[in-house]
């Protein structure tokens, strides 16, 4: 129960990562993470990358602007368990549409 939960923890970063641009979204790769759940961060994290003229504006609050570091600190401390609610639901849908597939 404490490596799931120590996964899980480290989802949310990984979301912040992509959608900041530290990490491109066809850049994340991690050997220990199902390829679902893989696919779930570069979603989510492609939805949440809202960047105009290099700032970036949180979709979730309509905070802004901030710097790439600013809005990964942003989305880490304010919407940390959003972020998770929100793979938890992309990887419920990619799994649901391979079921049908």
């Amino acid at each position: 129960m404490a490596r799931r939960g120590l996964f899980k923890s480290r989802l949310a970063v990984y979301v912040a990562k992509v959608a900041s641009g530290m990490v491109r979204a066809e850049d994340f790769e991690n050997r220990v993470l199902a390829r679902h759940v893989i696919e779930a961060v570069r979603n989510v994290g492609s939805q949440l990358c809202n960047s105009r003229d290099g700032a970036f504006f949180c979709p979730i609050c309509s905070r802004g602007p901030f710097t790439k570091r600013g809005y990964y600190l942003h989305l880490t401390r304010l919407h940390y368990s959003y972020l998770l609610f929100l793979v938890d639901k992309e990887v419920e849908r990619i799994l649901k549409v391979s079921k049908m597939a």
